[in-house]
């Protein structure tokens, strides 16, 4: 997604057969198996542990 004007565009399936995954930076998104594309509502932060307690505020 390098232009800012391109439109990510998201399942409308009404039912997925099956979810697979695709790998980011930050996270991951659940991605219908039958047409390819990203779920709507399907992005899923990685856990962040290194030991060290961390505030929200440290985020922004």
């Amino acid at each position: 997604m390098s232009s800012n004007n391109q439109k990510i565009e998201y399942c409308t399936c009404k039912k997925c057969s099956s979810i697979t995954t695709e790998l980011g930076e930050w996270g991951y998104w659940d991605v219908c198996c039958d047409c390819g594309k990203r779920l709507e509502d399907g992005f899923h932060y990685y856990n962040h542990y290194d030991g060290e307690d961390h505030y929200d505020i440290d985020l922004y």
